[in-house]
């Protein structure tokens, strides 16, 4: 018989409430980290210096961004590279193509060649039953498919 156990449950409340503090102050991590960064964005934009001045602050910024981006790929600031580069790729992805195109036209006529073979066959099937049919045929049977088998049974040595 089981009885009652005052010490489990009060730990599985304690473990509950702890549960719930926990997560409590996880969800305010979250939430302090998400505003902070919306107030850091919106006091950029919200901050005493003209237009002219932010937009030249952030154009700088990603202007620095993106030689540093371009620097660390190699010849990637020329556009003749980049050109040059789309072009290559553009080629490659052409050439892909055309062999795929050669495979799928092969597939195809591998696929004809063995319908057409396939058609043959059974068009000779055909033709030989019905060969086999009007052969085995008799003037007296109405069924060309029935064939009276006695007179190909053996005969005895004594008839021969």
């Amino acid at each position: 018989m089981e009885t009652y156990n005052r010490d489990r449950h009060l730990h599985g409340v304690e473990e509950y409430e702890e549960q719930i503090h926990s997560t409590t102050g996880r969800d305010f991590s979250i939430g302090l980290a998400i505003g902070l960064i919306v107030g850091t964005v919106g006091g950029l934009f919200l901050a005493p210096k003209s237009g002219d001045a932010l937009r030249d602050d952030i154009s700088g910024t990603t202007n620095k961004l993106t030689e540093t981006f371009n620097a660390k790929q190699g010849e990637g600031s020329d556009d003749e590279s980049l050109k040059e580069k789309a072009e290559q790729k553009t080629e490659e992805l052409r050439s892909k193509i055309e062999e795929k195109k050669d495979d799928m036209v092969v597939k195809k006529s591998e696929h004809e060649e063995k319908q057409r073979i396939k058609d043959i066959d059974e068009k000779e099937i055909q033709a030989q039953k019905r060969a086999i049919q009007d052969d085995v045929a008799d003037d007296g049977t109405e069924d060309p498919r029935k064939v009276d088998m006695s007179k190909y049974s053996e005969q005895p040595d004594e008839e021969k």
